[in-house]
C-alpha cells in the first residue's frame, strides 16, 4: 500500500501534468482573446487523492508516512490559499474533505477559514428551481449530475457536522433528496447520469458505473456525518440500502463492476468498482449497512488489490465528457487510485 501512498502524493502535487505544447497553445489562445480553461488547482481528481491520503493518515498517525502526508497536504492547500481561494466548479468542493481533516490535524485556523470559503462558494452557487446546484451554470442548461452528489454533499455534511453549521447540512440534504426524486430509474432502481428539473427529462445512461459510484459515495459519506435524529436520516438511509441491494446484483463473478453496470460483457472499470466498494466499506463501518454486504465487498476488494501494479490501477475508464459521452479508453487515472486507496485503508493493512 505504501507504493500507492507515494503515488497519490506525487499525483496530488502534479496532476494534471501539462506538456510544454499544451502551455504554448494556452498562451496563444489567450493572446488572441479566446477563452481558456482556468488553472484549477483543486480539481476533483485531486480531491479524491487528497481524501485518500487524509484517510490513510488517520489510520497511521505518528509514523514516518503520516508526516510526509501532512507535508504533502499542506503544500497542496497552501498553493490554493496563496492563489486567493479561487473556485471554478462544484467539483472543487471535493477537496474540502481533506481540508477539514488538515485543520483538525494541525489546528491551523487558516485551513478552517479556507473550508469556510468553500462553503460560501456553494451557498452562492446557482441552483435550479428545486434548489439543486447546477453543475455548470455557464452552460445555462440547469443540468444536475450524479457526480455532484459525491463531490459536494460529503463536504457539506462534514463541514456542517464539524463546525456546527446547519445550513450546510440542509443544502446537502436538498441535493440528495432531489436526486432521489428526479434522477432515478423507477424500473431498475439505478440512477441516470443526471436530469433537468424544469423539463423533467433524465439524461445519460442508466447505471453508468461511475455515476453509481459518485451517488453511493455521496450518500454513504453524508450519512456518516448526519445526526440520526434528523427527519431525513432514516429516509436517505433506507433509500441508500435499497440502492446497494440493486447495485450488488450487477457485480461480476470476478468481484468487479463493468463500466456500465448492465453491460456485463463489457470492460470492467476500476474507478467505478473502487467507488462502489469504498461506499459499502464506509457504510459497514458506520453501521448503515449490516454485515451481509461484507463478503461481496471483500471479494471485489481482493480483485482490485490483485490489479495494483507499482502503486497504480489500470483498466480505469477515461474522463467523461458529458451525458452519454464516455470514451472507451482505459488506463491509469487518479479517480481509480484515490478511491482504491481509501478502500484499502478502510479494510486492511496488507501491503501492495
Amino acid at each position: 500500500m505504501l507504493k500507492m501512498v507515494k503515488e497519490a502524493q506525487r499525483q496530488l502535487l502534479s496532476y494534471p501534468e501539462r506538456s510544454a505544447g499544451y502551455r504554448l497553445k494556452r498562451t496563444a489562445k489567450r493572446l488572441v482573446g479566446k477563452t481558456v480553461e482556468p488553472p484549477d488547482k483543486i480539481n476533483w481528481p485531486n480531491g479524491l487523492l487528497a481524501k485518500s491520503l487524509a484517510d490513510y493518515y488517520m489510520g497511521h498517525k505518528n509514523t514516518e508516512e503520516s508526516l510526509e502526508i501532512k507535508d504533502t497536504l499542506k503544500k497542496y492547500y497552501e498553493r490554493w490559499i496563496r492563489g486567493g481561494y479561487k473556485m471554478y466548479y462544484l467539483d472543487d468542493a471535493l477537496s474540502g474533505m481533506a481540508l477539514i481533516d488538515l485543520h483538525q490535524i494541525t489546528g491551523d485556523e487558516r485551513y478552517k477559514e479556507a473550508a469556510c470559503k468553500m462553503a460560501e462558494y456553494l451557498y452562492q452557487h446557482e441552483t435550479d428551481r428545486a434548489g439543486s446546484l447546477c453543475y455548470r451554470p455557464g452552460q445555462q442548461n440547469h443540468y444536475i449530475f450524479a457526480d455532484g452528489i459525491g463531490m459536494v454533499c460529503p463536504f457539506l455534511c462534514k463541514y456542517g457536522s464539524t463546525y456546527g453549521v446547519g445550513n450546510a447540512i440542509n443544502l446537502a440534504m436538498t441535493q440528495i433528496q432531489n436526486f432521489i426524486d428526479f434522477g432515478m430509474d423507477a424500473r431498475s432502481g439505478l440512477p441516470y447520469h443526471g436530469y433537468q428539473y424544469e423539463s423533467g427529462i433524465k439524461y445519460g445512461i442508466i447505471g453508468w458505473g461511475r455515476a453509481v459510484g459518485w451517488l453511493m459515495m455521496g450518500m454513504s459519506e453524508s450519512l456518516a456525518y448526519l445526526d440520526k435524529s434528523r427527519p431525513e436520516y432514516e429516509h436517505v438511509k433506507q433509500t441508500y440500502r435499497r440502492l446497494v441491494d440493486k447495485v450488488e446484483a450487477y457485480q461480476l463473478e470476478n468481484g468487479l463492476y463493468s463500466w456500465q453496470l448492465g453491460a456485463k460483457e463489457g470492460p470492467v472499470d476500476t474507478s467505478a468498482t473502487a467507488m462502489i466498494l469504498y461506499a459499502i466499506a464506509r457504510s459497514l463501518d458506520t453501521k448503515v449497512l449490516i454485515g451481509i454486504h461484507k463478503s461481496r465487498m471483500m471479494r471485489g476488494r481482493e480483485a482490485l488489490w490483485n490489479m495494483v501494479k507499482e502503486g497504480e490501477l489500470d483498466h480505469c475508464l477515461a474522463e467523461c465528457q458529458g451525458f452519454s459521452m464516455y470514451p472507451q479508453i482505459y488506463g491509469k487515472y487518479p479517480w481509480a487510485l484515490g478511491p482504491a486507496l481509501s478502500l484499502f485503508t478502510a479494510t486492511g493493512e496488507e501491503e501492495v
